[in-house]
């Protein structure tokens, strides 16, 4: 693993660079974490191909010094430098998206199709529609009442807190949220993070004609017993696209990077 840094106007995002194979695989990971999510592709996929996985802003080593909502345009440009520096010969590039990280990728494709060639989406973000992230990032009163809430988190508490007593949350969910509302600097990072991913709204529909014009592969995986991101969402976006795509259920929750789900990961480049 080699760890770079690219200038992209005032910011500078980090990556990591694993294997040397012919191709490229850019790898996005998922909220709250970072490129080192993927290190144990390499040995598995270092020698198929040069894998780059960016912490995204907000980020790990990522310094974000733009408005703090990003424009899509503007990560795809960071891809294209960055193709430019680790690839001599032009090829299509494959992707790989985990949770947040899908969503990311679900946009990349929507953005720049012909230079795709696999699509891979594990437990992914982005394919169904998310009600309290429109409304707090999406409308004025949203976005007032985050704004609020990172100064004052307290009434946030108490409503997860009746929300998990009377199961309208999971525990697991409910645990997750206090982390992120327990003192004010997580409470700021969550309002950033949400924010700056505001504009990465994937049109499934536009994105499934691009799959069959460009004959893009896709590849997706689903937690059994995940409670973040429902699998239904990936049955409707293979619907009518089930020459080109897969979909996988593995028996596990949402957080599937790793060991554990090592080989069925690197079966979805493989197969």
């Amino acid at each position: 693993m080699v760890s770079h840094f690219i200038t992209f106007r005032q910011s500078t995002f980090h990556y990591r660079k694993y294997g040397n194979g012919p191709r490229l695989l850019f790898c996005f990971h998922g909220y709250g974490k970072e490129a080192e999510s993927f290190d144990f592709l390499e040995e598995r996929l270092g020698s198929m191909y040069t894998i780059i996985a960016l912490d995204a802003p907000f980020h790990g080593l990522t310094s974000w010094k733009h408005e703090m909502v990003v424009e899509p345009k503007f990560l795809m440009e960071v891809i294209e430098q960055i193709i430019k520096l680790h690839q001599e010969v032009p090829l299509k590039i494959s992707l790989l998206g985990f949770s947040m990280g899908g969503r990311i990728a679900l946009y990349l494709t929507q953005l720049m199709p012909d230079k795709i060639d696999r699509l891979v989406l594990i437990a992914p973000d982005g394919l169904h529609f998310n009600f309290l992230r429109w409304l707090l990032t999406g409308t004025m009163v949203g976005s007032k009442l985050m704004s609020y809430t990172v100064r004052n988190g307290n009434w946030a508490l108490w409503v997860i807190g009746k929300a998990e007593q009377l199961k309208v949350i999971h525990k697991s969910m409910a645990d997750f949220a206090r982390f992120y509302m327990d003192d004010e600097p997580h409470r700021l990072l969550l309002y950033q993070r949400w924010i700056s991913m505001k504009k990465f709204n994937p049109n499934s529909a536009r994105i499934k004609m691009q799959v069959k014009k460009n004959t893009i592969q896709v590849r997706l995986m689903f937690g059994a017993f995940d409670r973040v991101i429902p699998i239904k969402g990936g049955t409707r976006f293979l619907n009518g696209i089930e020459t080109f795509g897969t979909l996988q259920v593995v028996q596990a929750g949402h957080n599937l990077l790793g060991e554990i789900q090592a080989g069925k990961i690197v079966d979805l480049f493989t197969n």
